[in-house]
């Protein structure tokens, strides 16, 4: 369809005109697909229950996998770790609101082997 226009007969403004037309109609274009991809992207985010810049951040590479440093547990429920990266986890916001301090909480060592059943949250 493009190569059956004939752009011969238009004449030098008219061609200038034609080309910034053109450039506007790319650029909203291109402004509509990136709102399409952050919608969809906010939608995949929500439906793991992530934001979309939990989602970016997250890695998921075999050696993260492998040991992660906690820094910090929760004595009531030690399952229950935060390595101190992050948004601070809900039990840990909650004692500290009610007094404790945040030393209450840390761990000597930190190194956890995964599969051991700890909430790692980072």
């Amino acid at each position: 369809m493009i190569d059956t226009i004939d752009l011969s007969s238009y004449s030098l403004e008219q061609l200038k005109v034609l080309v910034e037309r053109a450039k506007r109609e790319i650029s909203q274009k291109e402004e509509m697909r990136i709102q399409e991809v952050r919608s969809q992207m906010h939608s995949l985010a929500h439906g793991v229950g992530m934001s979309v810049q939990d989602l970016l951040q997250f890695e998921n590479s075999e050696a993260e996998a492998k040991i992660k440093t906690v820094k910090f547990r929760n004595p009531i429920n030690p399952e229950q770790t935060w390595t101190g990266r992050g948004k601070r986890p809900h039990w840990l916001r909650q004692a500290l609101a009610e007094g404790a301090q945040l030393k209450d909480f840390a761990v000597d060592n930190g190194l956890i082997p995964p599969g051991k059943g700890d909430t790692i949250l980072s």
